[in-house]
């Protein structure tokens, strides 16, 4: 067969517009909920702990400090913060950042633990604040019918689009009986 005289010119507009240059930036290393959970879990841990631990933690000077702070005070959960966590604990308490007040204390070195130890301590109070923001966002209210027309709890009554209310946003929850079908369980 023989060869084309004239080159194929190339399209201006590519059929597939994906590209990977879209996904800028390194891919994270954990998912972000993992992070928001495990801040959650410390929260939880230290405000039941932080009472006693309160004191003896502030007063530390020294990894050994912290280690015994923990061992005298905050016995249930003293091996989820004793190896590993120490050194991570005595930056923060020593960090000038560090709040005054009781509730944000918890919440710092709570948000701080919470990436620990993929994430720097930076980073995961950054993912941490991020994520609740996202929270915040979102609308308080709720579907109550779904239909053509949807009713919500902030008193709109009509079509949905995109599957939220169309005055405050609030989307329709999916049930078992939407994805498996009417009339199967």
């Amino acid at each position: 067969m023989p060869r084309r005289k004239k080159a194929t010119k190339k399209a201006s507009k590519p059929l597939d517009t994906f590209s990977s240059k879209r996904d800028r930036g390194r891919p994270p290393s954990i998912p972000f909920s993992w992070v928001v959970g495990r801040a959650g879990n410390h929260r939880t841990r230290l405000t039941q702990l932080w009472p006693k631990l309160e004191a003896p933690l502030l007063a530390s000077r020294t990894e050994q400090d912290i280690v015994s702070a923990f061992e005298n005070c905050g016995q249930p959960y003293t091996n989820h913060y004793v190896p590993e966590s120490v050194a991570d604990i005595l930056a923060l308490i020593r960090d000038t950042k560090f709040p005054k007040r009781r509730e944000q204390r918890i919440n710092f070195l709570a948000d701080s633990l919470g990436g620990r130890p993929t994430l720097a301590l930076r980073t995961s109070r950054d993912i941490c604040e991020k994520e609740r923001a996202k929270q915040r966002r979102r609308s308080p209210h709720k579907i109550l019918r779904r239909e053509y027309y949807v009713e919500c709890s902030c008193g709109y009554k009509g079509p949905a689009r995109d599957s939220a209310c169309r005055k405050c946003g609030a989307e329709i929850a999916l049930t078992l009986d939407d994805l498996m079908g009417r009339g199967m369980f």
